[in-house]
Order: C-alpha cells, then structure tokens, then sequence
C-alpha cells in the first residue's frame, strides 16, 4: 500500500519526466525539421512574415523554435492523461486545443523577443522596457499567430507532430506510472 506522500511524489516525478521529454523531443524534432525545411524551401524561407516586417524568426530561428516548444511541453503534460484516455477523434481535438494554446501562450514572448533583436539591429527606445514587454506582448498576440499560420509547410508538419509526439509521451508514461 503506498501512502499519500510517496503517491505524491510518484505523480510529481512522472509530471517532471514528461515535461522534460516533450520539450527536449519538441525542440529537437521542431529544430531538425526547420533545418530540413530550410534546405528544400525556396530563398531558405521557413517561417511566414508580415509584409516589411524584419526578419529576426529567420536570423534567429533555434531561439523563436524553443518558446512554443516550452509552452507545447507544459500542456502536453497536462493533456497527457485525457490525450492517453480518448478515441481518436478527441485525440484530434485535443491535439487542436493543445496547438491553439501553444500559440495563444508563446506569441507574446515571440513578440518580446522580436522587439529585444530589434534592439539588438539598433532600434534601441529611450523606454526599451516597456517596448519590450507591452508592445511586444500585444505585436505577438496580434501578429505571432499570423506568421505561424503562413509557415507553411512547416506548421502542417509541426500539427502531425505534435499529434503523434504528445500520443508517445502519453502511451510511454502510462507505462511507467
């Protein structure tokens, strides 16, 4: 009979070890498929971009990869059980929540990012901080899902991905749990 406390720390151990496996499999996979991608699409243009807009995604493409894949591993671990307890319809819409809060959660640190490169080329403001945080927060929530929605086929691969990787990660703990 295991008491309460060693089941806690059970449960805590096997959260930690999914969430460490979703973002080192989602980061390498993401990352490998990127430098695929850019061997094969014309001008190496992966990831989609607003008209004029510059071009830091592609300058910097390992450190704009590696925010969705934080946030994809923290709700892949929360989903992890009802992804591994549902028909595969609800697989699929569970995958499609998962992906939409991917976005949701990391375009507004996309959007700080972009803003801190801009810095970085020497558009640097008298008020950084909050050019940083408020304007890159709201260009990423207004602008982050366009440029992943014209990531094309990068975006398509990287939903089959998520779909199948988050269905591994469920099926692998499950039977470690």
């Amino acid at each position: 009979m295991v008491n309460n406390g060693k089941l806690a720390t059970m449960l805590i151990k096997n959260s930690i070890q999914k969430l460490i496996f979703y973002w080192i499999s989602s980061y390498y996979i993401a990352s490998m498929s990127y430098y695929i991608l850019f061997l094969i699409m014309p001008y190496n243009y992966v990831f989609g971009a607003a008209y004029r807009m510059s071009l830091y995604h592609l300058e910097f493409p390992l450190q704009y990869i590696a925010i969705p894949c934080f946030f994809y591993g923290i709700i892949a671990t929360f989903f992890s059980n009802k992804f591994r307890n549902s028909k595969i319809k609800k697989q699929v819409v569970l995958t499609l929540l998962i992906i939409v809060l991917t976005i949701l959660l990391s375009s507004p640190y996309g959007g700080m990012l972009w803003h801190f490169h801009d810095m970085q080329a020497g558009y640097f403001p008298t008020n950084w901080l909050e050019v940083l945080v408020v304007d890159g927060i709201s260009w990423g929530l207004s602008i982050g899902w366009f440029i992943i929605l014209t990531s094309i086929p990068y975006n398509i691969f990287g939903s089959i991905i998520c779909f199948f990787l988050t269905k591994k990660g469920a099926k692998l703990f499950n039977a470690k749990s």
